[in-house]
Formats: structure tokens, C-alpha cells, sequence
């Protein structure tokens, strides 16, 4: 299936990499972002991050739940301490997250699997009582995470750096594409958003193989009406590109 053409979701700027990386598989590659990624830009909240930013040396743990955090707190970084303070672990949710984190000078490593849930699986033997941890994330992220570190007795702090908002299209948008026949979603928001189009617009979408990240989120796609929804175990290129070739017999 060499001209296959799958519909890449992810939000920019990734979402032009991931389409990079499936044209070098030979296959087509149509981008439609289902989240906008928007930094913080507010005057008040800006001055709030950037005091957060100062005091980070203040915690243990710093957890990074995706690429668009690790990208943004690596500019921020990078502005307020010219060399990063020591004694932090710095975490990465992810291959992609930790990748990039450690392109930005980070040195985080990531935990085994690519989900919230397995980074609580991992911590399990690590003494969270009384530490402190900062969870760098978007508004509103799932409150799993930060809720459980705190049932373990962690003292558990956020910082958000960016909004996600769903992206406006219409119908002529829908109507130019090319025949999708496979589609690559990598949050439970995305395939929210993207439910909704294609409720709207192209209801044999729902009918097509969709890869999801975890999980999580294929329970979500089922639940949905996606009747061929695949966990391809990872949000990064890599995990969905394995899972492609499996979809397509590559």
C-alpha cells in the first residue's frame, strides 16, 4: 500500500514531522491537526510561570506530560538558568516527550511505556512521601497523574504553559481531501475533536483503521463508534509507524 494515504492529527509543529517521517515510509501523509497548541501569552500568567521557572530547584521530580510541554519549558529553561540547576530528576511521559527534552538540554529520562499510568506503575518503589513535584503540562490536563502522586504523599504543583483549543474547519475542507484510509490520532482530545468532524462530515471515516496512543484512548475510540481502533502503544512516530506497517502489511 504504498499509496496509502493516512490522515496525520497530531497538532503543529509535530504534526509536520510526523508527516515527514510517513512520507519516508513511502506512503502519503495528509495532515489535519485536531488540536491547536497555544502558548500562554497572558501578561499575569506569563509572570507566573516565569517565577515557577526560577524556583524550580525548589522540587525533586520534574514531570513532563508531552512533547508540547517539554518544547515550551525548554524555551523557558533556557531563558532562566543559563546552566540547570542539579538534583532534579527530569521526567519525560514518553519516548517523544524525553527526545525532546533531551534536544532542548534536558537531561530527563523517561519512563518504561508512554503513559501517566505507567509512570505511576514505575514510581511504585520510589519514597514520594514529603517530595516535592512540578508537573508541566497544558490547562486543564487530566488530573490523574498529579491526584495519585499526591495519595502517595507527594507534594504535587502544576505549571501550564499552554492552551489546546480545537481547530475550526468546514465542510469544503473535508470535501477537498483525498480518500483516507488509515488515520493516526495521538491524544484522547484529538480523537474527541475529530469525532465530531467526522460525525459531521465524513461518517465512513468510522469505518477506517485509526491508531490510537494507549490503552486509554482505544477504549475511548471504541466507545466512540471507530470500529477498527488499534493501540499502537506510543504516541511517538515510531510506535504508530510499527503499528502502520502492521495495519498495511508493509
Amino acid at each position: 500500500m504504498s499509496q496509502c494515504h493516512i490522515l496525520i492529527t497530531r497538532p503543529q509543529p509535530e504534526n509536520q514531522l510526523s508527516c515527514e517521517r510517513v512520507k519516508q515510509q513511502g506512503w502519503q501523509a495528509v495532515p489535519l491537526p485536531m488540536l491547536n497548541i497555544e502558548a500562554i501569552k497572558d501578561p499575569a500568567q506569563v509572570a507566573l510561570i516565569r517565577s515557577q521557572i526560577f524556583n524550580i530547584d525548589e522540587y525533586k521530580y520534574v514531570i513532563f506530560v508531552s512533547k508540547n510541554a517539554a518544547r515550551l519549558a525548554c524555551e523557558w529553561l533556557d531563558e532562566c538558568w543559563p546552566m540547570l540547576p542539579i538534583g532534579i530528576n527530569w521526567i519525560g511521559i514518553g519516548q517523544g516527550t524525553t527526545q525532546s527534552l533531551l534536544a532542548g538540554g534536558v537531561p530527563a529520562i523517561a519512563n518504561p511505556g508512554h503513559t501517566s499510568e505507567a509512570l505511576l506503575d514505575w514510581l511504585k518503589p520510589v519514597k514520594m512521601r514529603n517530595e516535592k513535584v512540578l508537573i508541566i503540562r497544558g490547562l486543564g490536563g487530566r488530573p490523574e497523574l498529579g491526584q495519585q502522586l499526591q495519595d502517595r504523599g507527594a507534594k504535587v504543583s502544576y505549571l501550564s504553559l499552554y492552551e489546546r483549543r480545537k481547530p475550526t474547519y468546514y465542510a469544503q475542507t473535508f470535501f477537498m481531501l483525498p480518500d483516507i484510509d488509515l488515520i493516526w490520532v495521538t491524544s484522547g482530545e484529538s480523537l474527541t475533536h475529530l469525532t465530531d468532524y467526522a460525525n459531521a462530515h465524513k461518517p465512513e471515516w468510522k469505518s477506517l483503521p485509526i491508531l490510537t496512543p494507549s490503552a486509554r484512548v482505544n477504549q475511548i475510540a471504541q466507545e466512540l463508534g471507530w470500529n477498527k481502533a488499534t493501540n499502537a502503544n506510543g504516541a511517538d512516530d515510531n510506535s504508530l509507524i510499527k503499528a502502520t506497517e502492521i495495519q498495511t502489511g508493509k
